[in-house]
């Protein structure tokens, strides 16, 4: 107690007689030897207390483990090797192998509680982005979803907050603009990267801030139009501009610069907006606008109408334009200046202009996003796409499927359950965050290799083989183009298909209907479909593969009933062996020691030796006795266990 008790004791050590780790090492052997004698209380209290030195710093045994994967003090640390010997005592006190995730995010919280709103000092810093990266890569190989429980991560200005109010910070010009209320926002400290926020579930600010027009306020419109602003209108709705925009807008926005097509640019005094932070993990909204923040927003595109206020000296209206676009379709800020240089010429300079500005897709962008769910296909997994609604499907595999927004694309999914191979099968698959289908595996396009031997000509192999298909023989015949209605109502009905699903749900099996109309849609894609007769042909025996396999299903019930009825007849088959030759018994007799033998293995047995092979005890005589008893069990359970095998062997 009194070593415990003070925290500077083992800082000024003055014992003449030991070391630290001596007179600990001491301690702990007398309590490993006497640790069950010691009162339920006591236990209690030792369990409580630091107790184990570490170095000069005396530390709670539920904090310490026999290993760990790097240095994490002041929150985890290894039990030294002065008192390995100890193991028992220590596991008792609460010493664990290792730490899993729930001890890291516990520790987070404890020090939050510990310091309450103070801030991370540099050591505590650098062992809290150890340990918050430890927990979001054992909750990525472990669980697949992102953590619910409480975990609590470092700030920007270094204090722990909780995980589900912060966000990654993004949109630094915004933040230093001045115009958000940062009181009410916490953002993640930049040591932890963007790829630990994904998986922890932390959000970005430009995915869940947005701008809107300040309730009530009408624009007061400016008499006039200038010509410049009719240009830029003009350029705007080009095709040549929504081309360079689809190279740079994300993926999942593209769709959304079809509203340029018939934007309108109006000149007003001022534009008054609000910004709105919507939280998706705690379900709510808040307006964080900062109401003394001098600047106002000086270009808002609402709808199909771009409003422009009055620029301030130095400002033009394409910079205007070119940042309200890159706000409004979440592009990067380093491409204001060349989409500003582009609004501003002509149309006949526009394709010199995006060559020196740079205005190119980011193809290292595009790298890091391939494979990741509800991504778009990179034209390299494009061409490698393939058909194969017969392949066994593996859990984390990487697939393509339709994106359920826009059929005509196809996004990458990763498989988290499948219902196997050999025949089409249902398969579950993740296309984003917390978001899964289920999909019959012939909507789903798997990947091929890359490997020269195996590269092939087109974008759809399957396709093309089926093209060339004759559909002359009356087996297949040309889909009818315009009249597709009867053909697609009788494929399965893609909403109810494409739900997101709750995590728990069981993959339904697949039936009859849909393995046709998985049939049809693929022929159906070679602009080919089944002859009528042939359906009913098709429906029969897809029917009787489903009554074989009923009866496959029962046969296995049989033949694992007879297994189990076999090993219940072998478990007392102990009792029926010789004691001499371990052997099953033909001819039973019975020994003056009470045990049976096979009377040729005791016959010889006792021709050399007057002693029990069972007991090793002298025999008072050697008179052997028919054990006529044994022999009709015997009998019975080579003829019953001769059945069994016999029904296995004809039914497997």
């Amino acid at each position: 107690r009194e070593l415990t008790e003070n925290e500077d004791e083992l800082d000024h050590w003055a014992y003449k007689h030991g070391s630290i780790e001596e007179v600990f090492a001491y301690i702990f052997a007398f309590l490993q030897e006497n640790y069950s004698k010691l009162s339920p209380l006591v236990q209690s209290g030792l369990k409580d207390r630091s107790i184990v030195p570490f170095g000069t710093t005396l530390v709670k045994a539920n904090r310490l483990f026999f290993r760990l994967p790097k240095d994490l003090s002041p929150f985890f640390f290894e039990v030294p090797r002065a008192f390995g010997a100890y193991d028992n005592l220590l596991r008792s006190l609460g010493v664990r192998d290792s730490p899993k995730s729930e001890d890291y995010a516990h520790s987070l919280s404890e020090l939050h509680d510990d310091i309450a709103t103070g801030r991370l000092n540099a050591n505590e810093l650098k062992s809290v982005v150890e340990v918050v990266n430890l927990i979001a890569v054992e909750e990525t190989y472990g669980s697949k979803q992102t953590p619910s429980r409480c975990i609590f991560a470092p700030d920007s200005s270094g204090r722990l907050v909780n995980t589900n109010i912060m966000f990654e910070n993004d949109c630094e010009w915004l933040v230093q603009s001045g115009r958000l209320e940062l009181n009410l926002i916490f953002f993640v400290h930049p040591k932890l990267s963007s790829e630990i926020c994904r998986k922890l579930g932390i959000g970005k600010l430009s995915d869940q801030i947005h701008e809107v027009l300040e309730q009530g306020f009408v624009p007061k419109v400016m008499k006039g139009k200038d010509s410049n602003l009719c240009r830029i209108e003009f350029t705007l709705r080009s095709d040549i501009f929504a081309e360079i925009l689809s190279t740079l807008v994300p993926k999942t926005f593209v769709s959304s610069i079809s509203v340029l097509r018939n934007v309108k640019i109006v000149a007003v005094e001022e534009i008054k907006t609000r910004f709105i932070l919507q939280n998706k993990r705690e379900m709510n909204e808040i307006d964080i606008t900062n109401p003394s923040a001098p600047e106002k927003s000086h270009c808002y595109l609402n709808n199909d109408t771009m409003f422009i206020s009055k620029l301030p000296l130095g400002l033009t209206c394409e910079l205007a334009v070119a940042s309200s676009l890159c706000d409004f379709l979440c592009m990067e800020r380093k491409y204001v200046a060349g989409l500003s240089a582009i609004v501003s010429s002509d149309h006949a300079a526009i394709p010199t202009i995006k060559k020196s500005m740079g205005l190119f897709e980011d193809q290292s962008c595009c790298e890091l996003l391939r494979g990741e769910p509800g991504q778009h296909l990179s034209s390299t997994d494009l061409e490698l796409s393939e058909m194969k609604p017969l392949k066994l499907f593996h859990e984390g595999e990487i697939v393509a499927v339709k994106d359920t927004n826009d059929t005509s694309n196809l996004i990458y999914g990763t498989v988290s359950e499948s219902g196997g191979g050999t025949s089409v099968s249902r398969l579950r698959l993740c296309i984003g965050e917390g978001k899964e289908i289920d999909v019959l595996s012939s909507d789903v396009r798997s990947f091929r290799s890359g490997s020269k031997d195996n590269q092939v000509i087109g974008k759809d192999v399957y396709h093309t083989q089926l093209q060339n298909l004759n559909f002359n023989n009356g087996i297949l015949r040309q889909a009818d183009q315009t009249n597709t209605d009867e053909f697609e109502s009788s494929l399965i009905d893609e909403d109810s298909r494409t739900n997101t699903l709750n995590k728990h749900d069981v993959l339904a099996p697949v039936d009859k209907s849909e393995i046709l109309s998985a049939v049809q849609d693929l022929l159906f894609s070679a602009n080919l479909s089944l002859d009528d007769d042939v359906k009913s042909i098709f429906n029969s025996n897809l029917s009787l593969k489903e009554e074989m396999n009923n009866m496959d299903i029962y046969t296995e019930s049989l033949l694992s009933e007879g297994r189990t009825l076999s090993k219940d007849l072998s478990k007392g088959i102990d009792a029926f062996l010789c004691p001499v030759t371990r052997e099953i018994m033909n001819d039973p007799v019975m020994c003056c020691d009470g045990h049976t033998y096979e009377r040729e293995a005791i016959e010889m047995w006792l021709t050399s030796n007057s002693r029990s092979p069972k007991t090793n005890q002298t025999l008072p005589s050697r008179t052997l006795i028919p054990n006529h008893a044994m022999r009709n069990s015997i009998d019975a359970l080579r003829e019953n266990m001769g059945a069994v095998n016999k029904f296995i062997e004809l039914y497997k």
